[in-house]
């Protein structure tokens, strides 16, 4: 091969190169720019639904191994706009055998400490409905004055829409047959209205997830509202950097007693 022709390949070859270079620079910074953008918009969304919820009287927070070994002291001394913590829900089980490693130390602070109790159980699509339900039953230690069990929803997994919803009406059955009760049903609103519009779901108590869609709290078909999942609360963890949901009850005391286990 001659010299020019070399020279000229080299040449090609650093013009590829640098155009290579230049696009994998472009694309990075297009992922920088909409990371950004979605950020920015999710953040003003999450402050807008904080400040929506500044409207109601009771709120609450609910934890699970996630928030560490909790300072319940503090946690009830904190104020949400303006308005201390009347009610905790805290992970109790998931699947068929998981259990939470705080549950029962956080269960035992909540009620010392004369707050709300309410306990959840993280659905697992594809797992046996009745045995999810029964691991929930035999480790929750619910009682009369707690809140009513949890039932949270979050992904379809790999079964159909129907399965899904056949699934999760047996374990709020057999859940609700257990503590002679309604079970409360958490989700969003997208997944409720895409996977779970049954109408036999319907009529189970609605805790939306509302942090998903950010804004105003809006909508008549919901009890409880989480809308946010990066509150801070003095006692979790140091009440500045780390985050915890928060909740808001959308009716009165009286409405929220009448949630409650022997009501």
């Amino acid at each position: 091969m001659s010299g020019k022709k070399r020279k000229r390949n080299s040449v090609d070859k650093t013009r590829q190169l640098a155009r290579l270079l230049l696009w994998g620079l472009g694309i990075v910074l297009a992922v920088v720019f909409f990371a950004v953008v979605v950020a920015t918009h999710n953040h003003k969304m999450e402050k807008l639904a904080d400040n929506s919820a500044a409207i109601y009287q009771i709120h609450g927070i609910d934890v699970s191994h996630h928030q560490g070994k909790i300072n319940w002291d503090k946690v009830c001394r904190a104020t949400l706009h303006k308005k201390t913590i009347s009610f905790v829900f805290v992970k109790c089980s998931e699947g068929k055998t998981k259990l939470d490693k705080f549950y029962k130390r956080n269960r035992e602070e909540v009620r010392k400490h004369h707050l709300k109790f309410g306990a959840y159980h993280f659905f697992t699509p594809g797992c046996s409905p009745r045995e999810q339900a029964l691991l929930f039953i035999h480790n929750s230690g619910l009682k009369n004055g707690d809140l009513r069990p949890v039932l949270d929803v979050e992904n379809k997994g790999k079964i159909s829409k129907q399965q899904l919803i056949e699934d999760v009406l047996e374990w709020l059955k057999i859940v609700g047959k257990h503590y002679n009760c309604m079970p409360i049903l958490y989700t969003s609103h997208t997944f409720r209205t895409h996977y779970l519009n049954d109408e036999r779901i319907s009529h189970y108590p609605f805790w939306k997830a509302h942090y998903q869609v950010g804004g105003i709290i809006t909508g008549k078909n919901w009890t409880f509202c989480q809308y946010s999942r990066r509150g801070h609360v003095a006692g979790i963890k140091d009440g500045k950097n780390n985050y915890v949901d928060l909740n808001v009850f959308k009716n009165t005391p009286e409405d929220l007693a009448a949630l409650t286990l022997g009501e």
